[in-house]
C-alpha cells in the first residue's frame, strides 16, 4: 500500500511540474475499459493547457445551391451592419400565350421560409431592380460567392414598405411596374421570344435591395416567383372577375445572395485577408462567428506536445474543448443554434478538412444542457477533440494545425455568436481544454 501510494504521489508531482496543474481521476480502473486493466494505471484530469483564441474572416463563401435566399439588413450592436441582396435569374418555359389575352398586372411573390434574424416588429423597405448583366460564373469557376455582384438598373421596378410576418403569413407580395410586366407579356405573346435562351438574353433577372435602415434579414424560398396576371375577353372558362396568370420562376443554378458588411466593429477592421486574425486579447477577451459575412473563430493549442515529456507510456483518453457565448449575448431576436461546425485549418486559416472522430463521424460543437449556465445567461458548446490532439502529437509540424469554428447554415443565414476567450473574467465560462490522460507504463523504478 505504501509503495502504491508513493507511486501515485510522485506521479502527481511530476504532472504539476510539467503541466502546471492536474488532478487524479477517481474513476475506478474497471470503468476505463479492459485495455486499461492494470493496477498501476493512473488517470489524470487536466484543464490547464494553454488555449489561444482569435477571430479571422474568410475571403469569400461559396453561395451556390443555397437552401434559401436572404433579403434584408440590420445593424448588429456588436459587429456592425450586415446586408443581404439576392440576384435572381428569371426563367420560363411558357411561350404560348393566347393572342386575345390582355395583360393586367405583375407581382413579385416571395415565399417565406422559417428563417428570420433580428427584429421583425419594425417596418421593412425594399426596392426591386433589373439586373443588367448576364448572371453567370467566372470562366474558371463554378460558384457564386457572398462577394459576387452584378450591375443593376437605377430605376425601381417596385417598392414595398411592410411589417414582415414570417410566422403568420406564407409570402410577401410586391406590386411591380406595369411597363416591366407588359414588356415581358407582349414579347412572349408576339413570339419575339420563343425559348429560354432568348428570354434570359432579354430579361437577365432581378435584384431585391434592402433599405439600410431595415432591422431584419428574412429567408425567402427558392420557389418564389414573378406572377403575370391577364384576362381573355369572353373566355367562358374563366368566371367574370377572375384573372388568369402564369409564373416566371428563378433559375436556382444562377440565383444567389450577396452578403456584405455595411459597417464593421473597429476591432475587426484589420481583417483584410483570410490569413489575418485578431486575438481575443485585443477584443475584450472575445471572439466572433458570423454566418454570411465569413467571420469565424480560431482555436490554437500551442503546447500540447509537452504531454510527451511525462515519464512513462501514456495516452489521451478523451479531450473536450468548452467554449461559451458571452453573457446574455443571444436572445429571441439574435438566436443561436444547438450545434457548431468545426474544421481543421492551417496557419493561413485555409480549411483542410471537417473535424472527425476515430470512427470517421463528423464532430460538432454541441450545446450542453447545463441548466445552471442557461439560467444565468450562458450557453456553452462542447467539442470532442481527442482525434485532433492525437493528430497534432503525431504530426511533424503540430504548430500548423488549428481548429476553425463556424455556425450551422454558414452560407444561408446571418447568425452571429459572441464567444468568451481564454482569459475571460468569468473563469467558469472561459474557453478551456479539458482532457483525461492515462499513464499505464510508468518508467520510474520504486
Amino acid at each position: 500500500m505504501n509503495s502504491i501510494f508513493f507511486r501515485a504521489l510522485l506521479g502527481a508531482c511530476c504532472f504539476i511540474v510539467l503541466l502546471a496543474s492536474c488532478e487524479a481521476d477517481t474513476t475506478s480502473i474497471s470503468d476505463i475499459g479492459e485495455d486499461w486493466i492494470n493496477n498501476e494505471t493512473k488517470v489524470y484530469y487536466i484543464d490547464t493547457f494553454t488555449v489561444e483564441t482569435s477571430t479571422y474572416k474568410f475571403d469569400s463563401l461559396a453561395i451556390s445551391s443555397a437552401s434559401q435566399y436572404l433579403i434584408g439588413s440590420y445593424k448588429d450592436p456588436v459587429l456592425g451592419g450586415i446586408k443581404s441582396t439576392p440576384y435572381l435569374e428569371m426563367y420560363t418555359d411558357n411561350f404560348d400565350i393566347d393572342e386575345d389575352a390582355v395583360f393586367d398586372s405583375v407581382a413579385l411573390i416571395l415565399d417565406y421560409t422559417d428563417y428570420y434574424y433580428n427584429d421583425t416588429l419594425s417596418r421593412q423597405k425594399f426596392n426591386v431592380y433589373k439586373v443588367l448583366e448576364e448572371i453567370t460564373q467566372d470562366d474558371d469557376d463554378s460558384y457564386y460567392y457572398n462577394t459576387t455582384d452584378f450591375e443593376i438598373g437605377t430605376t425601381s421596378l417596385g417598392y414595398i414598405d411592410f411589417l414582415p410576418t414570417p410566422i403568420r403569413e406564407d409570402s410577401i407580395h410586391f406590386t411591380l411596374n406595369n411597363d416591366f410586366g407588359k414588356d415581358i407579356f407582349e414579347k412572349l405573346q408576339d413570339n419575339i421570344i420563343n425559348n429560354t435562351d432568348e428570354f434570359t438574353e432579354e430579361f437577365k433577372g432581378i435584384s431585391i435591395v434592402s433599405d439600410d435602415n431595415n432591422t431584419t434579414v428574412l429567408g425567402i424560398s427558392t420557389n418564389s416567383k414573378l406572377r403575370i396576371f391577364y384576362t381573355i375577353p369572353d373566355d367562358e372558362i374563366v368566371e367574370d372577375g377572375d384573372e388568369s396568370y402564369f409564373d416566371i420562376t428563378f433559375n436556382s443554378a444562377n440565383s444567389f445572395h450577396n452578403i456584405s458588411q455595411t459597417s464593421i466593429n473597429s476591432n475587426l477592421k484589420s481583417l483584410q485577408d483570410q490569413s489575418d486574425e485578431v486575438s481575443s486579447k485585443s477584443t475584450d477577451n472575445t471572439t466572433y462567428i458570423q454566418a454570411g459575412s465569413g467571420l469565424a473563430t480560431k482555436i490554437d493549442i500551442p503546447n500540447i506536445e509537452r504531454i510527451n515529456t511525462i515519464n512513462g507510456s501514456g495516452s489521451i483518453m478523451d479531450a473536450y474543448l468548452r467554449i461559451s457565448l458571452k453573457h446574455n449575448s443571444n436572445n429571441d431576436d439574435l438566436s443561436v443554434r444547438d450545434s457548431l461546425n468545426v474544421y481543421i485549418i492551417d496557419q493561413f486559416n485555409d480549411t483542410s478538412t471537417t473535424l472527425v472522430d476515430y470512427t470517421g463521424s463528423t464532430v460538432y460543437g454541441i450545446q450542453t444542457d447545463d441548466e445552471n449556465g442557461l439560467n444565468n445567461g450562458y450557453v456553452t458548446y462542447v467539442i470532442s477533440i481527442k482525434y485532433f490532439l492525437d493528430l497534432k502529437l503525431n504530426e511533424d509540424n503540430p504548430q500548423n494545425l488549428f481548429l476553425g469554428i463556424t455556425s450551422q447554415g454558414y452560407t444561408d443565414s446571418v447568425d452571429r455568436y459572441i464567444l468568451e476567450g481564454e482569459d475571460s473574467e468569468n473563469t467558469d465560462y472561459k474557453t478551456t481544454l479539458e482532457l483525461n490522460y492515462a499513464i499505464y507504463d510508468d518508467e520510474y523504478d520504486y
